[in-house]
């Protein structure tokens, strides 16, 4: 009976504690909640204008890949652009983050015009209509589970705007067993 309540004492005591079995201090739990940055809103123009100007240093990128400092250039011409930007401060970082967002978006939206019986339009992408949306459906599924391009989601009925301006900056790779 007696380690019945030993256990039951060792539980109330370990959730009653502030401190840390790590540390050799106190633990405040009000930060241990894990808080998220708020992220960075982008509008069509300042996309265009991020594109643009990676666009614009492509020659200097070498192998078509941006450096960090050119990240840090972007993010300083999109603060004297726009400045009551939404959301988050766009840094180099974040300008890093949105280049590889923006190419996941363009290999989806090429693997979806490579794609057998689907049809593309640059202002309303696939256009599904609710009479495929099952076919549509099943084509996510696919790409999901063989986690090749879930940035396809949003070409249900929405094209890419900037599709021809990246595709400038994407390398040509020729595919195929009769490549020489």
């Amino acid at each position: 009976m007696s380690s019945e309540s030993d256990a039951s004492k060792n539980s109330r005591n370990s959730q009653a504690s502030i401190h840390s079995l790590r540390s050799r201090g106190t633990v405040d739990p009000t930060t241990l909640k894990k808080s998220r940055k708020p992220s960075a809103k982008w509008t069509l123009d300042e996309e265009t204008a991020f594109i643009d100007f990676l666009l614009s240093q492509f020659s200097a990128s070498g192998d078509g890949n941006p450096r960090k400092a050119t990240f840090n250039e972007a993010a300083t011409l999109l603060k004297k652009k726009f400045p009551k930007a939404l959301g988050a401060e766009k840094i180099g970082d974040v300008c890093r983050s949105k280049w590889t967002a923006l190419k996941a978006a363009y290999h989806a939206a090429v693997d979806i015009k490579n794609t057998s019986g689907f049809t593309w339009s640059d202002d309303q992408g696939v256009g599904v209509t609710l009479k495929h949306n099952d076919v549509w459906e099943r084509y996510l599924k696919a790409s999901f589970s063989f986690t090749r391009h879930p940035a396809a989601r949003p070409f249900k009925n929405k094209g890419f705007k900037h599709f021809h301006t990246i595709e400038q900056m994407m390398p040509k790779i020729s595919k195929g067993t009769h490549v020489f």
